[in-house]
């Protein structure tokens, strides 16, 4: 199951979960387990950058003397 199929299924659950008819505690209990496990698996889907070096960075030429690309 993918990630992106939990962070569904746990949304659909939190928003179910009120109409379900637990009792106020467990009802938070569940809240909030729930939104730690959708903060957890949104943690893990973050996309891994990796910091530039300016030495990674093209060399662009700065035109000064009006001419435009075509």
């Amino acid at each position: 199951m993918s990630k992106k199929q939990v962070l569904m299924i746990l949304g659909a659950w939190v928003a179910l979960l009120s109409f379900l008819g637990f009792p106020p505690n467990w009802d938070v209990f569940f809240m909030v387990a729930s939104g730690v496990l959708i903060v957890c698996v949104a943690y893990s889907m973050r996309q891994k950058t990796k910091p530039v070096a300016s030495t990674d960075m093209p060399y662009v030429e700065h035109r000064t003397d009006g001419q435009t690309r075509s």
